[in-house]
């Protein structure tokens, strides 16, 4: 039960349950959804998986602002 990098022991936050996290996933997507269709709407927003590794989401991040995607 310590950090994988530091060593430092872990702490779970009170707030850590199933509960919490379903009303934050829910604000999240309630929050979020509405923000993504108007830029959708607008032609300014672009997907991008960044499960990849850095440098692939980078490549990605990169040609969307110079307008290659």
């Amino acid at each position: 039960m310590v950090d994988d990098a530091t060593g430092e022991p872990l702490i779970q936050r009170s707030d850590d349950n199933v509960e919490t996290l379903r009303k934050r996933l829910s604000t999240y997507h309630a929050q979020t959804g509405p923000v993504v269709d108007y830029y959708k709407s607008k032609g300014f927003w672009h997907g991008i998986d960044a499960a990849q590794s850095p440098s692939v989401v980078w490549d990605h991040l990169r040609k969307v602002f110079v307008g290659k995607q």
